[in-house]
């Protein structure tokens, strides 16, 4: 059974601060959309172990939220929906490469409503409006966009695409029926409430999905910055993000066999 932040007796505006805590040690993330509700329950854990820190998250598009710190927001640590990010901020000097581990992978899939026939990305030329993450902006985007110009179809459904700050918002346009459906990760998929998934891309269309954590230069001198930093490489931060439709095989993340 998933766990309650309620049931932990915390407030959650993914500001987890336990009742008891006078003065809470702030971690503060910075992570992309789509692991919301699976960091959300692993900071849930985390904080009932230990109730005396306050893990604060800024959920965005991986793109903008890198910009943010590059331009000084406050983070101790960064989640990205791909490498490029992380890189990015190596580059900026705001992390230090040895800082940096591969937390989990993912998948492409499309949704929409139940009845469509969506055996291939070619089928999407039948369809009419498509959401589609902005491949500037956020990685989602970026895979759909190689996927979509593997088949050789990108360039047609130019016209239809509706572009999606982030993949939430893609799910939440085929869940009102704004678009006939979205490319968007498997595990935001599985968090639809009206769109199913009609159709799950080959992996070998676009690069390999992959969520880098990494501490940045302030966050590796927050021991408690650290700690978590740690736990995300638990096996019960791997159960969660594995529930939640996440890729933890070992092939994935061979450097965590084991709580840490």
């Amino acid at each position: 059974m998933r766990l309650g932040v309620g049931l932990l007796g915390c407030t959650l505006l993914f500001q987890l601060f336990c009742a008891g805590a006078v003065r809470a040690a702030e971690v503060r993330v910075s992570a992309a959309a789509s692991m919301a509700e699976a960091l959300r329950e692993i900071a849930a854990a985390y904080t009932q172990m230990s109730p005396a820190e306050v893990v604060i998250a800024n959920f965005g598009a991986s793109g903008a939220l890198a910009r943010q710190i590059e331009q000084g927001a406050p983070a101790d640590l960064y989640l990205s929906a791909n490498a490029q990010w992380v890189e990015y901020l190596i580059a900026a000097g705001r992390i230090a490469g040895e800082d940096v581990r591969t937390l989990a992978g993912n998948s492409l899939v499309f949704v929409g409503r139940s009845g469509l026939e969506v055996t291939t990305l070619a089928d999407l030329s039948a369809l009419g409006r498509i959401a589609l993450v902005n491949p500037r902006s956020a990685p989602a985007g970026e895979y759909a966009q190689q996927a979509l110009d593997a088949v050789g179809v990108y360039a047609a459904l130019a016209g239809k695409l509706v572009m999606a700050q982030d993949v939430r918002q893609a799910v939440v346009y085929a869940d009102r029926g704004e678009v006939d459906g979205a490319l968007v990760y498997k595990s935001d998929a599985l968090l639809a409430r009206q769109a199913v998934i009609l159709h799950e891309v080959p992996a070998h269309l676009h690069n390999e999905i992959s969520y880098p954590a990494a501490l940045t230069t302030s966050g590796r001198n927050n021991p408690n910055a650290v700690a978590f930093f740690n736990f995300l490489q638990s096996d019960t931060a791997r159960r969660i993000l594995h529930s939640y439709g996440f890729i933890v095989e070992e092939e994935v993340l061979p450097q965590m066999t084991k709580d840490q």
